[in-house]
């Protein structure tokens, strides 16, 4: 890059010096042992550099072990995932079982409501036959005790 030209204006010590002049004389302490503002010397770059670093590394450090554990944690969960899918599996397949025997359940419990109402009109049958032989008995008791009655009234038997 071109050196900057003094401009002619300027008059007085400075004129005809450069930027890299300035910064050197900045960089220098004064032999009154003054200073015109922080001085930055190799040591103090080289020291903040290390510092920087060090913190950097610091940090990089533990964003990297973050990293490992969030991947641990990721690994965990994806066994625990798979586990709890293969345990799902296996409840589905014994749901599935349950379901096709609640199935048979259903139709026995059809067949066995056909046959109680199957036999519930066997018994109001037998039922109406009873009251029907009942009322026949009846009326054979009464004419046998009207038999019994005439006889009485009729005299003892011959003997």
């Amino acid at each position: 890059m071109p050196e900057p030209k003094a401009h002619t204006s300027q008059t007085g010590p400075d004129v005809g010096r450069t930027r890299a002049d300035d910064r050197r004389s900045r960089a220098r302490v004064q032999p009154s042992g003054a200073t015109d503002g922080i001085t930055i010397t190799r040591w103090s770059l080289g020291l903040s550099l290390t510092m920087a670093l060090t913190v950097v590394t610091a940090a990089f450090t533990l964003v990297w072990s973050q990293t490992e554990r969030l991947g641990e944690t990721q690994m965990q969960l994806v066994a625990g995932v798979a586990g709890l899918v293969e345990r799902t599996g296996g409840l589905e397949t014994r749901v599935g079982g349950l379901e096709t025997r609640v199935g048979g359940v259903e139709t026995r419990v059809g067949g066995l409501e056909t046959r109680v109402a199957g036999l519930e009109s066997e018994v109001r049958d037998l039922r109406e036959d009873v009251r029907e032989e009942i009322g026949g008995l009846r009326e054979e008791i009464r004419e046998l005790a009207d038999l019994i009655r005439a006889r009485e009234l009729s005299g003892p038997p011959a003997q």
